[in-house]
């Protein structure tokens, strides 16, 4: 789950603090919540980063504003000691936009009426370090640069897509995009490590061109650590009336007056096709056609869709033999296809051991594999019986609902209580769309009523904003609970779902006996 910056917060006057923690340096200090920190000593702070940089210090003066006032709070405290401050939001100057126009950007698939935030095209360095969020690198400056290497940034997550300059430039929809195996090579010149990802688009940046992408970020081991590939997402929204589903169709979306970014400059779109020995963008001609491979023309009116269950198990099937030679050569697999692709093409997911660490976890990259993992070190928790009949029901998306079926199952055999597992049809994105943490609150509210009463309801975590306060629709759990009359907890692995059915059966003073399996 990636980040989501609320620029209601994102001031340019430093960071508001929202805590400081009893008995800390900062408690001692006299400095409250509400105060903002502008500066430390003569440096002022941007975000959280220079704030962790700057406070390691034993000596500091920290410059606030409280009000309208302006205090210096000079500071004395062993070398490394934590002030004992929390912030609103980890970012306390602009934040860095996306001046990309990708075919497949989420952010250009939804509808007007969301919170604003929502609609936010990040592609900030900072929050890559901070939270793992995936960035392109194509909006950095020489002294973003130059700050990458001084705090030493490590490790960032960086969106390639294809490594072939020219495809990288249709795949990010304009013509100015950087070389990003340049950039990925300076970073490891700075001792950045990098982890990197590829939305693999049917047609487009699958097959051979998967593969030459796979070779040239290999190549670049160990600074780059690992490369996952995930399919393309598009909902009902991506394309509207009789316009046709292609990609220019798609990036031109981006050029509408709700998607100009007003802080970068407007680049044109492009001709229909590029050939595949035309040189880079001369000076003072912006014009980048479409690139051609093999002879065959990549060109605007590709289609842009998702992948079918034989196209998912073919770019498994081309990615597992990497995996194998990589795991012999580096003693890890490097390369890893989405969970996503292994559901789609109804494939088992691949053993533990295979995802090395589970370094692309957030990204749905092992999680499936995981839970299922999880599940079996935490079943013998779950109560063998309980003395008042109990019914929960466990609500999820429908690419997830063949995962959690048998944990229901097994739910549903403990003695007086009925489980049923609901997949939820994703229809106000579309059918396409079926991963669980797309789901809206609307969407949960209207399919479950006819699956009521019942005396819990558990949804995934992932369908809730990063503060777990709130659906994409802006539904809250408590909304969500009193519309459907019924208790509502939030589940992000088995453990939580074994809590839920353990603190439901202990409100009926169940038999204290655990199953054995």
């Amino acid at each position: 789950m990636e980040y989501q910056p609320n620029l209601d917060n994102i001031k340019g006057n430093g960071g508001f603090i929202t805590k400081v923690i009893p008995g800390s340096v900062a408690a001692e200090l006299g400095i409250h919540v509400g105060d903002r920190l502008v500066a430390i000593d003569d440096q002022l702070m941007r975000d959280v980063i220079d704030y962790r940089f700057a406070s390691t210090e034993p000596k500091l003066a920290l410059h606030l504003l409280r009000g309208e006032q302006h205090l210096v709070v000079p500071v004395a405290k062993d070398i490394d000691a934590d002030l004992g401050l929390e912030f609103s939001e980890p970012l306390w100057d602009r934040l860095r936009t996306c001046n990309n126009k990708c075919p497949f950007c989420f952010l250009t698939q939804m509808p007007k009426g969301f919170r604003k935030t929502l609609y936010l095209k990040d592609d900030d360095y900072r929050l890559s370090f901070l939270y793992g969020n995936f960035v392109t690198l194509t909006n950095l400056k020489e002294e973003d640069w130059q700050r990458i290497d001084k705090q030493r940034l490590t490790p960032m997550y960086v969106s390639v897509h294809a490594t072939d300059r020219y495809l990288r430039a249709v795949l990010l929809g304009k013509p100015d995009v950087p070389d990003v195996i340049a950039d990925i090579k300076r970073l490891g010149e700075m001792g950045i490590e990098v982890h990197t990802q590829f939305v693999v688009c049917p047609g487009l940046n699958d097959g051979t061109v998967l593969q030459e992408s796979i070779e040239a970020l290999a190549a670049l081991h160990p600074v780059v650590q690992t490369i996952a590939a995930v399919p393309v997402g598009l909902t009902k929204f991506r394309f509207t009336g009789k316009a046709p589903q292609s990609i220019k169709a798609a990036i031109q979306v981006h050029e509408t007056s709700d998607w100009i970014d007003t802080n970068w400059e407007r680049q044109p779109l492009w001709n229909d096709t590029l050939q595949l020995n035309s040189p880079l963008v001369p000076s003072g001609q912006p014009d980048l056609g479409f690139c051609a491979r093999s002879g065959t023309n990549i060109t605007t009116n590709i289609p842009l869709r998702t992948f079918r269950p034989e196209e998912a198990a073919a770019v498994i099937a081309l990615l597992e033999p990497y995996q194998h030679r990589f795991r012999k050569q580096l003693g890890y697999g490097l390369v890893y296809p989405s969970d996503e692709f292994y559901l789609v093409a109804e494939q088992p997911l691949p053993p533990a051991y295979m995802y090395d660490g589970y370094d692309q976890l957030e990204n749905g990259v092992g999680m499936v594999r995981k839970f299922q993992d999880d599940w079996e070190l935490v079943r013998h928790k779950l109560p063998i019986r309980t003395r008042a009949s109990k019914r929960i029901v466990v609500a999820t998306g429908t690419l997830a609902a063949p995962v959690l079926r048998p944990l229901v199952e097994r739910i549903d055999r403990i003695a007086g209580v009925e489980a049923e597992l609901v997949p939820i049809r994703n229809d106000f994105f579309g059918e396409t769309v079926t991963v669980a943490g797309l789901l809206t609150g609307g969407d949960v509210v209207a399919q479950l009523r006819e699956h009521l009463p019942a005396d819990l309801l558990v949804l995934p975590r992932v369908m809730f904003d990063f503060a777990a306060e709130r659906t994409i629709d802006e539904y809250s759990l408590n909304r969500i609970s009193a519309e459907l009359g019924v208790p509502v907890v939030l589940g992000r692995d088995p453990d939580d779902l074994v809590k839920a059915v353990r603190g439901l059966v202990r409100s009926s003073q169940p038999v204290l006996e655990l199953a054995a399996a």
